[in-house]
């Protein structure tokens, strides 16, 4: 028989009903003790005293429908395997300490397998975390470290998370050690502060990190020779040994300064993005590089893309901008709809698809393309779209914008040849033969000649033109 709710005293040889699904506890409790509520499968919510100060090893371990856990402030130490297994955990929440000489240590294995949860980010109390603490959690999307005064990514701490994109870390980081992000093989970004101290990357820290592009070294920093193995957009641009690696990742943003802005946002204003995407504009410096990213690309791959700077973006760029697929095959929408779906992103994505496929049909009056497009924008916006079905649908739009573009260049350069037909042809024409009907100068303008060619070179066939 399930029980509803139980409320743990501390009391000597207490014991947590096996069925409890809602678990509170005496607000005096400082210290949860080892194996409190392992396997309690049941146990659905937990509510921590605000005064609590440890969670013992293995305290939660395995109780797989366990959804939500609220970190208080005054925590200090998380024990190993104290949350491993908790597959339905989708909310990982701390609270921010008090007092900033409070420090929170994660132990070993700690959040293991914890297979739904989606972002993290760290309060500025954790300095640090043990072996293997967030491995294998196949759900995570961002972790956001950059708060912290770690010093240290521990071995295989982030192994195995395979839709990992985004990782923030701080400016005390020294070191990555062994297999820190192995087989993390969806991991795009690792923003670290421009102004960091160099730091060692030890053997296979990153390896098997296929889809790796953003990362910028600071100066002096060393890698083992396999630190970088079977980093393929990585190996591909800059060489497969780390000695030709690391010197790439060092100056990855060299002679893209509105990339690097965009990368370090944290602490870059609107106005200092502004005039430096208008100086490259000046000086025609190249848009896209050398994975095939514009400045769009390097923003949404960042965690907390701004509103602001999206905006100076926008303002500075040409729309077809958005519609550059980079050295992963992906338009800049994509790296933002694949993050975790919150009111800030559903903003963003609006002002993209805004600018880069409704804006330019509504310009050229295109009455029925922008209906048309307008309802698919209103439905990848919808809450009830899921995260594929997202990424499907801003990939169609695209498409279907791309058609609509090529069908109106081929209109515009069918009018072109009209006009120098009628022009050439009929300068000297009776007025009786200048009123000949305009389907029959498209008959010998040359035009059905022509055009079939063009828009086989733009990918339309004359079927769907017709269409």
């Amino acid at each position: 028989m399930e029980i509803n709710e139980y409320q743990y005293q501390g009391n000597e040889g207490e014991v947590v009903p096996e069925r409890v699904q809602n678990l509170t506890f005496n607000p005096w409790i400082q210290v949860l003790p080892d194996d409190l509520c392992t396997g309690r499968t049941h146990l659905r919510e937990v509510t921590l005293p605000q005064g609590l100060i440890k969670i013992g090893h293995d305290a939660f371990g395995a109780c797989t429908r366990l959804f939500a856990i609220k970190i208080c402030g005054a925590v200090e130490s998380i024990e190993g395997h104290a949350f491993r297994y908790c597959e339905d955990m989708t909310k990982l929440e701390f609270e921010f300490a008090s007092s900033s000489a409070h420090r929170l240590t994660i132990g070993e294995y700690a959040f293991h397998s914890c297979l739904a949860l989606e972002r993290i980010k760290f309060p500025s109390s954790v300095n640090a975390i043990g072996k293997s603490g967030f491995e294998s959690c196949l759900g995570l999307l961002e972790a956001d470290l950059s708060a912290t005064s770690i010093t240290e990514i521990p071995p295989e701490v982030f192994a195995h998370c395979h839709n990992l994109q985004n990782v923030s870390l701080p400016n005390s980081l020294e070191r990555i050690c062994r297999d820190g992000f192995y087989d993390c093989i969806s991991l795009i970004s690792v923003n670290m502060p421009l102004n960091s101290q160099s730091i060692k990357i030890e053997d296979e820290a990153f390896d098997h990190c296929r889809s790796l592009a953003n990362i910028v070294l600071p100066k002096g920093s060393k890698a083992h020779t396999d630190s970088f193995d079977n980093c393929a957009l990585l190996q591909n641009r800059f060489g497969e040994e780390a000695n030709a690696i690391v010197p790439g990742l060092v100056g990855r943003f060299d002679g893209f300064s509105v990339h690097g802005l965009c990368y370090d946002h944290s602490s870059v204003t609107a106005q200092e993005l502004g005039q430096c995407a208008q100086r490259t504009k000046d000086e025609e410096s190249p848009l896209v590089d050398e994975f095939g990213m514009t400045p769009f690309h390097v923003l949404f791959t960042t965690i907390g893309p701004r509103q602001d700077l999206l905006e100076i973006l926008l303002e500075k760029y040409p729309y077809n901008a958005l519609g550059w697929r980079d050295a992963n095959d992906k338009l800049a929408s994509e790296y933002l709809v694949s993050k975790t779906w919150t009111r800030e992103n559903e903003i963003l994505l609006q002002m993209i698809l805004q600018r880069g496929v409704v804006g330019p049909l509504v310009r050229w009056g295109a009455t029925s393309w922008t209906e048309a497009i307008q309802n698919k924008v209103q439905h990848i916006l919808s809450d009830e779209v899921s995260k594929e079905q997202r990424a499907y649908l801003c990939t169609a739009a695209y498409s279907a914008f791309a058609k609509y573009e090529g069908m109106e260049a081929t209109s515009i350069l069918e009018m072109a040849l009209w006009k120098a037909q009628l022009k050439g042809g009929l300068n000297n024409a009776t007025p009786q033969q200048q009123a000949l009907e305009r389907e029959e100068c498209r008959c010998v303008c040359g035009s059905d000649g022509v055009i079939p060619s063009v828009t086989m070179f733009l990918g339309i066939s004359r079927e769907q033109q017709k269409r």
